[in-house]
């Protein structure tokens, strides 16, 4: 195969791993989307401890070909919690051993015009040091005040810190939600041309609206990612156990993902409602959807949640507190509900089982329809934004770099 130049996609994520969230979601999709003249090159993490660290081999997954190079081996049980002690960090571990295998790296990186796609403030760095030009994807604001799992909370001016080098260094910076974006514009004045609002994008190759069953049985409600304090499990524990009681247990909790829900207190009382499903790839998801009927986001904050974007887009409405954001995917009058309010009282929980009620009696009643619920995703189908960020990446590449053919 002749390739024009070489992507290089650089997160600790396994393609034949569990880890689930928006940036690996993001980072599945460049896989799949990557044009066939573009060698694209994961420098990623291997979760079995079985591959050979360094080592470059062809990978047919996710309907897409591309190149995998592991630099690190990490434990199975740690891809989807967050670490407690900055030793601990699987991102410092991954800039270590980046640097470890830099050489070959860098040689790979001279075979043919390439630049970087990296999602984390800490590779620019990395980026930096060697000399890689790189496009910047930064995944929504978080606040030090706010609850978080992560090491942010306790090392926030390194965060910071990193943020104004990896956006000053990019050659373009995208941000999934348009308040993140302006913020950005804001502090870093010299940054802003280069800087612009571009969400996580839905697979629509695999999401499509499908007609709602089941109709004279439960409410059917799903949540699919991790359990990070910020997305208020607790809280949304709490809902489901609200529409249970205003019901008569006429609802059921599907959860997909590797998180443990019955760590959570609040849990116990819809267990019985439950089904966990554990991980699921995006195309096994896709595959649920049509057997559910709503979605719920019950976060502190969030970038553009993609689970939000794949709900929609399978026609499933999605109900949720405060997310200025998601006004661009939902409307109140049409395919889900974003509340005024975006904290966890008793009065906010009401409200959202509330809405998510008078949906449920909109789907019964035949006054929703899949195929309405799923038009304003649009926009935002990987089909047509993936397309957009490998343009970029292309203009970075010059035009008179030499052209390698590998079989």
């Amino acid at each position: 195969m002749t390739y024009k130049s070489t992507l290089f996609s650089v997160h600790p994520l396994d393609p034949y791993g569990s880890k689930v969230g928006g940036i690996e979601t993001h980072v599945r999709q460049l896989l799949k989307y990557c044009p066939p003249d573009m060698r694209l090159v994961l420098i990623g993490v291997d979760d079995s401890g079985k591959r050979k660290l360094g080592e470059l081999t062809e990978v047919e997954l996710y309907g897409g070909r591309f190149l995998f190079m592991p630099i690190m081996h990490c434990q199975h049980e740690a891809v989807n919690s967050a670490a407690k002690s900055l030793f601990q960090s699987t991102t410092l571990r991954f800039f270590v051993n980046f640097i470890r295998f830099s050489g070959r790296i860098r040689a790979l990186a001279k075979e043919m015009p390439s630049s970087f796609d990296i999602q984390r403030y800490e590779f620019s760095w990395l980026c930096r040091l060697f000399g890689f030009d790189y496009v910047l994807t930064t995944h929504g604001d978080a606040n030090p005040d706010q609850p978080m799992d992560s090491l942010l909370s306790r090392y926030w001016f390194l965060h910071k810190f990193n943020e104004k080098h990896a956006v000053h260094g990019a050659q373009h910076v995208y941000s999934v939600n348009q308040q993140q974006t302006d913020r950005i514009r804001a502090d870093y004045p010299k940054a802003a041309a280069k800087t612009d609002f571009m969400t996580v994008s839905v697979d629509d190759q695999l999401f499509k609206p499908t007609p709602y069953l089941q109709l004279d049985g439960p409410l059917k409600v799903a949540f699919v990612g991790r359990l990070d304090t910020f997305k208020r499990p607790g809280m949304m524990f709490k809902v489901i156990a609200e529409l249970a009681r205003q019901t008569d247990d006429q609802v059921e909790f599907h959860y997909v993902g590797a998180a443990k829900p019955h760590s959570f207190a609040e849990f116990s009382s819809i267990a019985h409602l439950s089904t966990c499903h554990g991980f699921k790839t995006s195309a096994d998801v896709a595959k649920l959807w049509p057997q559910w009927h709503m979605g719920i986001v019950t976060s502190v904050f969030e970038g553009m949640p993609v689970y939000v974007l794949e709900a929609l887009c399978a026609g499933r409405p999605v109900c949720s507190v405060n997310l200025p954001q998601l006004s661009l995917v939902i409307d109140n009058d049409v395919n889900g509900a974003v509340l005024t309010a975006n904290e966890d009282s008793e009065q906010i929980v009401q409200q959202l089982a509330q809405q998510m009620l008078q949906y449920w009696q909109k789907i019964r009643s035949g006054q929703l329809q899949p195929e309405v619920v799923s038009q304003m995703v649009a926009p935002y189908k990987a089909s047509n934004q993936m397309q957009v960020l490998f343009g970029r990446h292309q203009q970075l590449h010059s035009d008179n770099g030499d052209v390698v053919t590998q079989s």
